[in-house]
């Protein structure tokens, strides 16, 4: 019988006792780095990012994360954000094991807006770390690059996201996703190895 863990790497895997841990991010971008397909096209849009540059941005908006004290299971909400930026927000999240929203939480641990009423639309989104600080996207990054994240070890019965109200668990998406059974704009061409081609 097919082991259907073997499409993913895990970190420990699951056991009858266990649910094993794994990193979505780490499936997504750093494997296929590690195998050799850091100059393969992994993102195209506005700008074409490689497997080797996407690992880059996502590591340092995960080290943005990290600096504010996210990791495992912290409630991310990410708000109108340009499709280049939602990807990034998206891997980083899964980097460090934070939970991302689709609607607003009441206390969120960050808040990644896009667009708001006072400000243009276009401009670079502003990272919202409380209710009392604001950090463009560029400043944001600047530190982030300084730091970068590693890939946290995260539970396979964690959540990978919030979807109207219900919580999605890592290993059973990542897994559906893999199987081909579940589509997933973000991780379902990354995990293949393919590219995220947004639209433009």
């Amino acid at each position: 019988m097919t082991d259907p863990t073997a499409d993913l790497a895990w970190f420990r895997r699951p056991s009858a006792e266990l649910p094993g841990t794994l990193n979505a991010c780490y499936n997504a971008l750093d494997r296929h780095v590690v195998s050799g397909l850091a100059d393969s096209l992994a993102l195209a849009g506005d700008r074409d990012y490689s497997y080797a540059r996407l690992l880059t941005e996502v590591g340092a908006f995960a080290g943005v994360l990290t600096a504010f004290d996210l990791g495992i299971g912290a409630e991310v909400v990410l708000s109108d954000l340009p499709p280049e930026y939602a990807v990034i927000a998206t891997l980083a999240c899964a980097r460090v094991g934070a939970v991302v929203h689709d609607s607003e939480q009441p206390t969120p641990a960050m808040r990644v807006l896009g667009t708001r009423p006072e400000t243009p639309v276009g401009d670079v989104p502003v990272i919202t770390a409380d209710d009392t600080g604001e950090l463009t996207w560029a400043t944001a990054m600047t530190a982030g690059r300084s730091n970068p994240a590693g890939c946290a070890d995260v539970p396979a019965d964690a959540p990978l996201r919030v979807v109207v109200g219900r919580a999605v668990p890592l290993g059973e998406h990542l897994l559906a996703v893999a199987a081909g059974e579940v589509e997933d704009d973000v991780f379902g061409p990354l995990l293949a190895g393919g590219t995220i081609r947004l639209p433009g």
